[in-house]
């Protein structure tokens, strides 16, 4: 028992410093073992831990460690959440989804394998799987570990949340689009816009950390895209430099409180609401900035629950919205925004929690 107490201490001690739940659980790894363990349970069991953070007792990680294996761990968020959410949710389902239920999501990627047979290998792996039903390509895995294949490997799989895939679908890209992509790491959303226009598609994708681009820019290359279709940006969106586009995605930077399920990390860096309000400010920022670029039409989307960033943001651009096709359910009826507006939730869809709008630019016929 001692050495799993010395494990999740350091679990915690690393989460604490920052380190994303993956990170912390390598490098508590590398220092404490445990005797005859699970590590895909230990992971688990870690997972849980962090999502307990705010119910346990005690000061020390050690303490924490010791309340939550006798028995308090019972998934707890800040104060001001439940207070928040209880408002705009069902805040017993959702904490029940962030438990268990959410699911794993993922297309084949058709530049480099073919989907049926790509889906055949997994089902030899005894990877259980099924068709979404609204889109088609894509996949929700019943059992088994995908990531242990060779598909996964070779990039012939591409892991997805729905909701992500979801914002690319409101922006309906097409060939011979020019698309404008802000804060575009790590990539995925641009490598759906290729495979969805069959690569006859140009993208502007801008980052503004020099490091998630160098791995954007290695990760598009691996995933088969070709790169002689693609420009690569090192800026700040708030300052951006591109003049027109025909569609511009606006993935924003955000408190990314929609990916508690698999990083409740998240919920150290949101003990109180400021995180949420400087990221509002931010995204604020970047949309007037979209709107000197002479565009069809653009999505803004954010992954999390919290209105500020969501329908907060799009009242002041009622004029421009239009309604957003992507599946889900409507925003936040208390916001004017919300009726044009998609939200995915956890304990709805078993997605991450999601928002996504839909704006019409200067040149845009659309009403």
């Amino acid at each position: 028992m001692d050495d799993l107490i010395d494990f999740l201490s350091s679990v915690i001690h690393f989460c604490e410093r920052g380190d994303p739940l993956p990170v912390a659980f390598s490098k508590a790894k590398e220092i404490r073992r445990v005797r005859n363990v699970n590590y895909d349970e230990l992971f688990e069991l870690s997972r849980k831990l962090i999502l307990s953070y705010y119910s346990l007792s005690g000061r020390s990680a050690r303490k924490k460690v010791i309340s939550f294996l006798e028995g308090a761990n019972k998934i707890s968020l800040p104060q001001w959440m439940n207070d928040e959410l209880r408002g705009l949710v069902d805040l017993e389902a959702y904490l029940r989804s962030l438990e268990s239920g959410r699911y794993k999501w993922f297309r084949v990627n058709t530049v480099l394998g073919e989907e049926n047979q790509v889906l055949t290998s997994l089902e030899r792996q005894g990877i259980k799987f099924e068709r979404d039903g609204d889109f088609n390509y894509l996949f929700k895995v019943r059992s088994g570990n995908i990531t242990k294949t060779d598909e996964f490997r070779n990039f012939k799989v591409i892991i997805q949340d729905k909701a992500s895939v979801a914002v690319v679908e409101a922006l309906k890209p097409e060939k011979g689009d020019v698309i404008f992509e802000f804060a575009s790491a790590p990539g995925l959303k641009a490598e759906l816009i290729y495979e969805l226009t069959q690569g006859d598609v140009y993208l502007i994708l801008a980052e503004l950390d020099r490091e998630r681009l160098t791995k954007e820019i290695k990760l598009l290359s691996r995933l088969g895209v070709d790169m002689g279709k693609v420009d690569f940006i090192n800026q700040d969106s708030t300052m951006n430099s591109v003049l027109k586009a025909d569609k511009v995605l606006i993935d924003a930077p955000c408190s990314s409180s929609g990916i508690l399920y698999n990083e409740p990390t998240v919920l150290l860096g949101l003990r109180d609401k400021g995180k949420v309000e400087n990221f509002s400010v931010i995204q604020k920022l970047m949309i007037r900035e979209a709107f000197n670029i002479r565009f069809k039409k653009a999505v803004y989307s954010v992954c999390s629950i919290f209105p500020e960033e969501g329908e907060a943001v799009m009242d002041e651009y009622m004029d421009h919205l239009l309604s957003t096709n992507a599946g889900g359910v409507e925003g936040y009826g208390n916001h004017g925004s919300g009726k044009f507006c998609n939200r995915y939730f956890g304990h709805i869809h078993g997605t991450e929690d999601f928002f996504i709008a839909t704006l019409r630019g200067s040149e845009s016929h659309e009403r």
